[in-house]
């Protein structure tokens, strides 16, 4: 198996950064990143022999899939996870999501326009996406009535929300 390097950022800088200066919160250097984790998991599960019968990926996850299945070299994987990265960089005006321990049923309550179901992870773990302040007022909402996981993810694009129409 054949890998070649290949750097967006630098890494040393990158790696001293605090977590408000980091740039792998943008969507340009974290859909490349998360994208080459995925594929170098496929590898390694390749090399312990793990060949899937069937592969489906939800989001960025897609591009992941399709070099599972053979259909795209690694490095065309990469370089649309790069360029679909850089087309989100234009939606991320005043866009947040968050991670919330509840279930598609429990949280439909407190969206409301501004905020979206983005994901249903599990029956018990959602994600929500939307207008920045309207996620933070929903996420108050939530965590007011007990002790419900609720955490704003770090990123800086709504996905799966009204801004991926822009």
């Amino acid at each position: 198996m054949q890998h070649r390097a290949f750097a967006i950022v630098e890494k040393d800088e990158e790696l001293l950064h605090t977590d408000d200066k980091s740039r792998f919160q943008e969507a340009r250097f974290a859909q490349p990143l998360c994208t080459a984790i995925q594929l170098a998991l496929v590898d390694y599960l390749r090399e312990l022999g793990v060949v899937p019968s069937i592969v489906v990926g939800h989001s960025s996850g897609e591009i992941a899939a399709a070099y599972a299945s053979g259909a795209i070299s690694a490095a065309t994987a990469i370089k649309i996870a790069y360029f679909r990265g850089l087309a989100m960089e234009s939606a991320k005006e005043n866009g947040a999501m968050a991670a919330v321990g509840l279930g598609r049923a429990d949280v439909q309550q407190y969206l409301r326009n501004e905020v979206v179901l983005a994901c249903e992870n599990s029956p018990e773990s959602v994600t929500i996406s939307g207008d920045e302040q309207a996620v933070d007022d929903v996420m108050k909402d939530i965590q007011a009535q007990g002790e419900v996981f609720c955490r704003r993810l770090a990123v800086n694009v709504a996905y799966h929300s009204h801004h991926m129409a822009q």
